[in-house]
């Protein structure tokens, strides 16, 4: 019994060896098959990881590519610059510098200090630099948080002396009208000075001849006043000016012309309404221009000239002056020009006179225009801004 039920058992053991062999079989392929998906799969990722860090690597070395052709570009744009480039770091040495800025300053520069580079010149001004027989403009500029400073060197020399030559010029130009200026201004009293003394050539009283010293020397005071105030404006000092009274300028000018209206045996009359009339501005100046303005009246009278001189206050603010004669007038063609430099009607005349006037008002703020007058002659009209006077005393216009 129990041999045939090993015998069974046997029997089925025998039976389910193979099925157990087959089972084990799939399980084996379906596991290759799973391994060999996940190998494919992750060969597959390599693959794309390998593409991704290639296209990146490659993308890289683009970039460093275009960094270095734009540090490239950026190095030959400072070297073809037409100014000086300097970089400074935080210790005040020079890192780095351009050719221009070597031309410029000299060799050594980098790892030198920029002080010590400046101090091979020296500042006339805090923003420019005078080196090596060069005029430079500098700027700085900080750069960031680093510390570093670009210094930004530009040659000027060129530029300044054009501008000193321009402001010579200039001043040659305004010395030569001050010269003519003052050539046509001393005039006057110097013709006033040399009647003077002919007439001291005669028997005179002794009262008269005092008179005639007294003149003589005012004239010549008046020409030095002239002069000093010429010397000063060509020293850069400008003209004197102050508180001008017009009433005593119009009496000082009337007197300078003493002289010639006594030898013309001239009638000068002054007429003064309202209150007198005060500005800002030089005394001598206006003095010479109605001067000026008094020698042509008589210039243009032919015997006996009757010249009428007032002066009055406008609205408060202006001196209204009125020189008029009752010679020839002045020609019709002539009226717009009269004031023009070198314009003259006189055989004899070099035009700066009238040119001078209009100049001196204008210098203080003024106009003057002339016009002929009715009854014949000219008359000239001057108008001055002066310092305002109680409204009860000005003259209502």
């Amino acid at each position: 019994m129990k041999l045939m039920e090993v015998m069974e058992f046997k029997d089925h053991a025998t039976l389910a060896k193979p099925k157990l062999m087959s089972l084990e079989q799939a399980t084996l392929a379906r596991a290759g098959d799973a391994l060999e998906a996940t190998h494919a799969a992750m060969a597959q990722q390599i693959a794309r990881l390998t593409a991704e860090l290639e296209a990146a690597r490659l993308a890289r070395r683009e970039e460093h590519a275009e960094r270095g052709r734009l540090l490239t570009r950026l190095a030959s744009l400072l070297d073809a610059l037409p100014g000086g480039v300097v970089i400074v770091d935080s210790a005040g040495k020079i890192t780095e510098s351009n050719p221009q800025a070597e031309r410029l300053l000299g060799e050594p520069l980098e790892g030198e200090k920029w002080s010590a580079v400046e101090a091979r010149g020296y500042y006339p001004d805090h923003t420019t630099l005078e080196i090596h027989g060069r005029r430079l403009s500098v700027e700085a500029t900080h750069l960031g948080d680093n510390g570093e400073t670009v210094v930004l060197l530009s040659d000027i020399t060129r530029h300044h002396t054009a501008q000193d030559e321009a402001s010579r010029k200039q001043r040659l130009v305004a010395l030569g009208e001050m010269a003519a200026r003052l050539a046509h201004q001393i005039r006057t009293p110097l013709s006033s000075t040399m009647l003077y003394l002919t007439l001291m050539e005669s028997d005179l009283p002794k009262a008269q001849r005092q008179n005639i010293c007294s003149d003589v020397r005012s004239h010549l005071q008046h020409m030095e006043a002239l002069i000093t105030s010429m010397l000063g404006f060509v020293k850069g000092q400008g003209k004197v000016t102050g508180h001008v009274s017009v009433e005593a300028a119009l009496a000082d000018a009337v007197q300078s012309c003493t002289a010639n209206v006594e030898n013309q045996k001239a009638v000068v009359t002054v007429d003064s309404f309202g209150p007198e009339a005060h500005l800002e501005g030089c005394h001598d100046d206006l003095v010479a221009a109605f001067s000026n303005l008094i020698t042509n009246a008589l210039d243009a009278s032919t015997s006996e000239p009757s010249i009428t001189i007032s002066s009055r206050i406008r609205n408060n603010r202006l001196a209204m002056i009125q020189i008029a004669d009752r010679g020839c007038g002045i020609p019709a063609a002539a009226v717009d020009r009269i004031f023009d430099p070198f314009f003259t009607t006189r055989a004899a005349g070099n035009g700066l006179g009238l040119a001078v006037v209009a100049g001196t008002i204008t210098q203080h703020g003024g106009t003057i225009r002339a016009a002929n007058r009715p009854g014949g002659g000219a008359e000239f009209t001057i108008l001055l801004p002066i310092t305002p006077v109680a409204e009860d005393q000005a003259e209502a216009v």
